[in-house]
């Protein structure tokens, strides 16, 4: 682990930098109790701002928000931004820069298929970062890091991929509907509803919806869902949870299902998997 403190420099600001061997693809910047104005800029990563008090303004290319404490705001890669105080007043935040090559990689696993770019779903944003408890582990990691703590990090970011992010296209009608199913199946994977009560609740034959998921994503519904359990089952099973306990949490009906589904999709049994040197192996 890395932890810099900046406390003379900068101007003064009292920040921080953490990062560690555990999650390369991961920066985090704290920031407390700073007036300090930014001009526009962008950063080559993903970003999320997560609000510790005050108040500050998030300038964006088309409006302006406001954000105040326990507020979590995601920015794409390479959108103009700013970040000021309001009327002058201190405000502490964190700033985590998640490696673009690292979401593309998980994008790529999840859809089957390379992606590059990615955009935001604006539509499942703030549903999906106010129920992932990020800022409280955090605020945990920066005081201790843990192999759980790592675990927990690593599954909310990927929650947020999988969740609020999908390959950059320009939508279309009928491409709006692939990303409601997206939304829908992954509203909670652990009892994610049969895809005709999907079409059902959209007003669609279970076929359309079929096929313009996969005419947007290049996957169909079911292979996108069993990806997502089969990415989220490898961290956890990475962070140590029983194999059992990991077929339940994913959303498969049992140990064997699970077992099928990731042979089918790793060539690799869960058991194997676990087995591998875990990243969290020696941690300090």
């Amino acid at each position: 682990m890395e932890f810099i403190a900046m406390t003379r420099t900068a101007r003064h600001i009292r920040q921080s930098y953490w990062t560690s061997k555990h999650t390369p693809y991961l920066t985090i910047r704290s920031t407390r109790d700073s007036t300090q104005s930014y001009k526009s800029h962008y950063h080559s990563e993903l970003s999320i701002g997560i609000m510790e008090s005050g108040v500050t303004c998030l300038s964006l290319p088309e409006k302006h928000i406001a954000l105040n404490k326990g507020d979590i705001v995601l920015i794409e890669p390479n959108m103009v931004h700013s970040c000021n105080p309001v009327d002058g007043k201190p405000r502490s935040y964190h700033m985590l820069y998640i490696d673009n090559d690292w979401c593309c990689e998980v994008l790529s696993m999840l859809f089957g298929h390379e992606v590059t770019m990615f955009t935001i779903d604006q539509s499942s944003l703030q549903d999906t970062l106010s129920t992932t408890g990020l800022g409280e582990i955090i605020s945990a990691l920066l005081v201790e890091e843990s192999s759980e703590l790592i675990s927990k990090v690593e599954y909310a970011l990927f929650d947020i991929l999988s969740l609020c992010c999908s390959p950059r296209k320009e939508l279309v009608e009928g491409d709006k509907l692939a990303v409601r199913v997206k939304n829908l199946l992954l509203r909670d994977i652990a009892c994610s509803p049969p895809l005709e009560t999907l079409a059902l609740e959209l007003g669609h034959t279970k076929e359309t919806v079929i096929r313009q998921f996969k005419s947007h994503f290049g996957i169909t519904p079911k292979s996108f869902l069993n990806n997502h359990r089969v990415e989220k089952a490898k961290i956890l099973l990475r962070g140590g949870m029983p194999i059992v306990d990991v077929a339940i949490e994913v959303g498969f009906s049992d140990q064997s299902q699970l077992h099928r589904a990731f042979v089918n999709y790793t060539a690799s049994t869960p058991r194997q998997y676990q087995k591998i040197k875990s990243i969290f192996d020696n941690i300090s």
